[in-house]
């Protein structure tokens, strides 16, 4: 090799390496960018429980930011919604029904570890069906950090008994094969029908979690996971939507990594 190539080939490869260090930079833990999932354009079903069960089928409407284990989601008036809430199966297009009394909605991505979630939430209505009598915890919930539907944790934005709530679930149990512990929770009347509310909700922290809900600046229920209920689910995961019994919407929603 003549020393014109061997020069050449070794700037070509210090100029591979610094790329690839640079990429790195950009990509490293805790540089993700945030999360901001559409839903803008015309009303329509976005994704619905009928895509998570048949990936293969040609007919599935499916979602690069969600998806739906149960229930269906729409967009209507640039947010996202539940559609109105029923026990149903929900076919290719929910032209069968929503499915959405138990709406379950997760993130693509998984890879949140400490996060800033906000939105605007609005709950149009409480029902209840014959497959799901009411309880008190109906309502809307953020997930966090979910690995599975029995490892993840839960914050309680609007429950039919009038509570914030703010929960850890870890595998083994009879609650859909978990078990939920209450870390904080307070008395928070939720507002009319209809009405917007913006919120915001964090998590930080491995062997001491601490998970925040916060609405405007105001601090209304704060929860540090230590671990003596169990391990700290400190490893990252996905962010959702979880609804019970309810019709709502969403919008403005945002995932920031902290």
């Amino acid at each position: 090799m003549t020393p014109r190539r061997l020069l050449l080939t070794v700037s070509a490869v210090m100029a591979a390496l610094t790329a690839a260090g640079a990429a790195w930079y950009l990509t490293r833990p805790g540089d993700a960018a945030a999360f901001v999932p559409g839903t803008s354009g015309p009303d329509r079903l976005l994704t619905n429980e009928y895509a998570h069960w048949n990936p293969r089928a040609a007919d599935a409407r499916r979602s690069p930011d969600w998806d739906v284990t149960s229930g269906s989601l729409y967009v209507r008036g640039g947010a996202g919604w539940s559609g109105p809430p029923d026990a149903a199966t929900p076919d290719a297009r929910s032209s069968t029904g929503t499915g959405s009394s138990v709406f379950r909605m997760n993130s693509r991505r998984a890879d949140f570890t400490d996060v800033r979630v906000t939105l605007r939430l609005r709950v149009l209505r409480l029902i209840d069906t014959p497959r799901t009598p009411p309880v008190p915890t109906d309502g809307v919930h953020v997930m966090l950090r979910r690995h599975d539907p029995t490892r993840l944790y839960v914050a309680s934005l609007h429950r039919r008994d009038g509570l914030l709530v703010i929960k850890k679930k870890l595998t083994g149990g009879t609650e859909n094969g978990g078990t939920y512990t209450t870390l904080a929770q307070t008395r928070y009347p939720p507002p009319r029908p209809g009405a917007w509310e913006p919120f915001e909700v964090t998590v930080t922290g491995t062997s001491r979690v601490t998970i925040t809900i916060t609405r405007q600046g105001r601090t209304l229920l704060r929860a540090v996971d230590d671990g003596r209920h169990g391990p700290t689910i400190a490893r990252p995961g996905s962010i959702g939507l979880r609804g019970d019994n309810c019709e709502f919407a969403f919008a403005d929603l945002r995932a920031e990594p902290r």
